[in-house]
């Protein structure tokens, strides 16, 4: 593998656009081509970002040798085609989260990257971010004690717009395939440590919520329990404000954190950190100072991690990524069965 990796990126909104920045500032990870849903939104997307590479279709994008690893920045209905093509076409992937609307589609997806050989991830940033290795050390240490619980909220509102990707079933909408994958990730994780796994998975999960007039769910809630008796309360929303913080509790005290989803509060943030609350004592904040954007610390992990074709952990590897799926599988079972 050559010793700058080079990307090329289907999509060209919002969270593509994040990613062409970080790069832009990369030393190991390049973009050299981009498609979109028109010709004429690469051709814009690469003359925004200065790429050499423009193309009119994911097939012309695929056929660019300079491209090596390809991220899919589409939305979730689109993420399971889009990332099989691009492992047939023998190109690594990083795939948007979540990687496919069920489980069922996850295993496929992870199938064709074991067929080829090929690296692939799904693409939970905070995963990949120092924050999380530093939270994981402190909870391993002890320093609140045995963890009994986890609450874990991700949401936003937005207007209701039935034709918009977050209310569209048709479109993957609602709360828990947009953003209810990160705060059940965090939780299987946190459960894999106190039982003293990579995660473990819940063996009891409720669920209550609001069903909107579309049928996607605006703001669900998830109670969980494993099997060490670690209990978890899950929050997504997104037409609701239900904040984005995340507690551990332990018997002696908790650790908090603002907003893990997105360290430094946005996607180009350098500084982020923990609070450590024990009872009788002051409040410890752990500061994370890091000097790459988050999105490019994600691609700069999967240019470290090659030629090995999964992540290590605690970023997201295939049999996390198919239990976190189907745990969200659960979930909206659960919600609908309410």
């Amino acid at each position: 593998m050559a010793e700058v990796l080079e990307w090329g990126v289907v999509g060209t909104g919002g969270i593509a656009s994040d990613f062409a920045e970080a790069l832009s500032h990369s030393k190991r990870c390049r973009l050299v081509n981009a498609c979109g849903s028109s010709p004429q939104k690469a051709a814009v997307f690469a003359d925004k970002y200065k790429l050499p590479g423009r193309a009119g279709s994911l097939e012309e994008m695929l056929a660019d040798r300079r491209v090596q690893a390809v991220y899919v920045a589409t939305p979730h209905p689109s993420h399971e085609a889009q990332a099989i093509q691009c492992l047939k076409a023998g190109k690594h992937v990083l795939c948007e989260k979540p990687m496919t609307m069920d489980a069922a589609g996850a295993e496929r997806v992870i199938a064709e990257a074991r067929k080829g050989n090929l690296f692939l991830m799904e693409a939970f940033m905070y995963r990949c971010h120092p924050l999380m290795r530093a939270l994981i050390e402190r909870l391993k240490s002890g320093v609140i004690g045995a963890i009994q619980h986890v609450r874990a909220d991700f949401s936003f509102r937005v207007p209701r717009d039935p034709k918009g990707r977050l209310f569209d079933l048709a479109l993957g909408g609602g709360g828990i395939l947009d953003v209810g994958g990160y705060p059940m990730s965090f939780a299987r994780l946190v459960a894999g440590i106190v039982e003293g796994k990579p995660f473990a998975e819940p063996t009891k999960l409720d669920a209550v919520g609001f069903i909107g007039p579309t049928g996607a769910d605006e703001v669900t809630t998830a109670t969980l329990r494993f099997a060490s008796g670690l209990s978890a309360v899950l929050g997504c929303a997104v037409h609701q404000e239900l904040g984005r913080r995340v507690s551990v509790c332990g018997e002696l005290g908790r650790i908090e954190l603002d907003d893990p989803w997105i360290p430094g509060g946005d996607r180009q943030g350098r500084d982020t950190g923990f609070s450590i609350l024990l009872e009788g004592r002051a409040p410890e904040f752990v500061k994370i100072t890091t000097e790459t954007a988050t999105y490019a610390i994600e691609a700069e992990l999967v240019a470290a991690t090659l030629p090995a074709v999964e992540a290590p952990w605690p970023a997201m590897t295939w049999a996390d990524t198919l239990g976190n799926m189907r745990a969200l599988d659960a979930w909206r079972s659960a919600l609908a069965a309410e």
